[in-house]
């Protein structure tokens, strides 16, 4: 909860001479927002509460329903907690200015129970050219199909959602279009004519990468008065390429131009987006010394993820001498500003303001509490994944089975539901039906590692261990150096090895795997099984001991430190 003073000091920079009551902020009463997986949430940086899904819900039920009016209860108490964690965190951090509640207080609110939406803002495709540093899949299709390789997002936005939306339309007063790349979405370009079926022309507003200028873009800025914000994350080529990777720097400044040129023609705004981030922080001055030269105001976007991207998941000591050296570096240019100067000053003093308060942990809670709102908000649905693993995680196979089996095909997880299907049908040796789940996986997509490493398992099982190291090799080339699935594939790669009987290969395999992974007990059993097959009774005895320190009831471990202690060793593979 805010205190008194920060309300206080929150309000006293707002207008609420068009509100009939005071909120703490005013999305859920004047906008809908859809994303790319079918959430209706009341904003794009509220993702954890979750309003309803056009899948299952008519936006009437939506609009009217118990959900949206919840948020509107608490946000009249001030009250951040349903979700809007990171605004709250942006008040606190002093930026009131930047916090995105200022979005929605544009719009005249005169009733508590309003009776349409008068802004709806629309994600509804992850079609982009674009694979920016601080994105991922569900936002990018070049993405999850790139870097991460998963099959195509499914498409949501069906014949019953289009009709349902029908009616809306005439009641907007501004209708925002994001990505993805709005430009090149076949979604987007539907509404855009259904607005000019029904006889719709009013503000509309897209936020684009800049790279798209085309006869369908030009005859969509001919029919409707479009704001344009173009999203330029660097004010170098060198920076803005290496974070907007596909980008070209000249030619979305061109096209940002032409986008400009358009805006002044037709009266509309124009403005430039930019996320400060770690890897353009030191730039800052001169990303809004380049909107100076535009001359148009900046929005900036405050990154909270992926942590290796937000300065505000840095430690306090290093975001300060940050600030301190952009206060230093930047002052010469910072003076030229006209228009901007009061972006850089508010930037400044909420990244101080953070650090000095130290509240990198408020911020992780935030986080973690929007996570938690999530799965609880899709309760039946993307929670079966890690429903069915915590069963798994149990031995209640059969039960993991039926629970991951209720994923539907149409969410974006849906092909880690296959390969946790065929993992518990294994682990229930149903050899045969876990096969046809991973041909399955891996006819959606071959550029996952998470398939491969669990046939190579599945491989292990049926004693086919060269089948099963061509798995393993495969995910290896497919896996990140750092991440869960080299582990895993390490994991597989040693079991394979021990049953071969190529103890070296195992060992080595093993002790990379702890080199990711430490202190994990069974890894080192593992690793001990190995090096008794060797003959290193000693070491694997040793290998055992660390087991037992890192878990006492380890099964594994005590097995191992029982067969090595004992008689003559049976052959033992993981």
């Amino acid at each position: 909860m805010l205190s008194e003073d920060l309300v206080r000091a929150y309000d006293q920079s707002r207008d609420f001479s068009k509100k009939s009551f005071r909120s703490g902020c005013y999305a859920p009463y004047v906008s809908l927002y859809f994303n790319t997986i079918g959430d209706v949430i009341a904003c794009c940086k509220n993702q954890g509460f979750v309003l309803g899904n056009v899948g299952r819900e008519s936006l009437d039920a939506i609009w009217k329903g118990a959900r949206i009016n919840q948020l509107r209860k608490a946000l009249n108490n001030y009250n951040f907690g349903a979700g809007c964690g990171q605004c709250e965190w942006q008040i606190k951090s002093g930026n009131v200015e930047g916090v995105y509640t200022r979005i929605f207080e544009e719009f005249p609110v005169e009733s508590q129970v309003p009776e349409w939406p008068a802004m709806m803002e629309f994600t509804i495709s992850n079609t982009c050219n674009f694979e920016c540093v601080m994105c991922y899949g569900e936002l990018s299709s070049s993405i999850r199909g790139h870097r991460e390789g998963l099959p195509p997002l499914p498409k949501v936005y069906d014949e019953r959602f289009f009709q349902d939306l029908r009616r809306y339309l005439p009641h907007l007063q501004r209708a925002k279009f994001f990505g993805g790349e709005p430009l090149l979405a076949a979604e987007n370009f539907r509404v855009f004519d259904m607005m000019t079926e029904l006889g719709v022309s009013i503000p509309c507003h897209v936020t684009t990468n800049g790279s798209i200028w085309n006869a369908r873009v030009e005859d969509v800025l001919r029919r409707f008065p479009i704001s344009i914000s173009v999203s330029v994350d660097g004010a170098t080529k060198e920076t803005f390429e290496a974070i907007r990777v596909n980008g070209d720097f000249e030619m979305v400044l061109r096209n940002a131009r032409r986008f400009q040129e358009y805006c002044r023609g037709r009266g509309t705004g124009f403005n430039l987006v930019h996320c400060l981030m770690r890897q353009n922080w030191h730039e800052f001055a001169d990303f809004l010394l380049l909107a100076e030269e535009f001359d148009c105001v900046t929005w900036i976007n405050t990154v909270v993820d992926p942590p290796d991207s937000s300065l505000y998941a840095l430690p306090p000591d290093e975001l300060l001498e940050i600030v301190r050296t952009m206060e230093a570096k930047g002052a010469a240019k910072v003076a030229r500003l006209r228009r901007n100067a009061s972006i850089w000053r508010n930037e400044i003093e909420s990244l101080r303001a953070h650090a000095e308060r130290k509240l990198v942990g408020e911020l992780q809670s935030v986080k973690d509490d929007a996570l938690d709102a999530f799965r609880i908000a899709h309760g039946a649905d993307v929670d079966h994944i890690d429903a069915a693993w915590k069963l798994v995680f149990a031995g209640r196979f059969r039960e993991a089975l039926d629970e991951v089996r209720k994923t539907p095909a149409n969410h974006g997880s849906y092909w880690h539901s296959i390969v946790l299907g065929a993992h518990v049908l294994r682990r229930l040796g149903e050899i045969a039906a876990a096969e046809g789940e991973l041909e399955r996986a891996l006819k959606m997509t071959a550029r996952r590692p998470e398939a491969f490493i669990e046939r190579a398992w599945l491989r292990l099982d049926q004693n086919r261990v060269e089948e099963g190291l061509a798995d393993v090799k495969a995910a290896r080339s497919l896996a990140k150096a750092q991440d869960g699935n080299a582990a895993a594939a390490l994991h597989a790669l040693g079991a394979l090895l021990t049953r071969k009987g190529d103890t070296s290969g195992a060992i080595e395999a093993f002790d990379r795997l702890l080199a990711l992974k430490p202190d994990d007990p069974l890894f080192h059993a593992q690793r001990g099984w190995a090096l008794a097959q060797a003959g290193r009774r000693s070491e694997a005895l040793e290998a055992a001991e660390r087991a037992l320190s890192l878990a006492p009831t380890s099964e594994e471990a005590q097995r191992l430190r029982a067969a090595v202690a004992g008689g003559p060793l049976s052959t033992r593979t993981p």
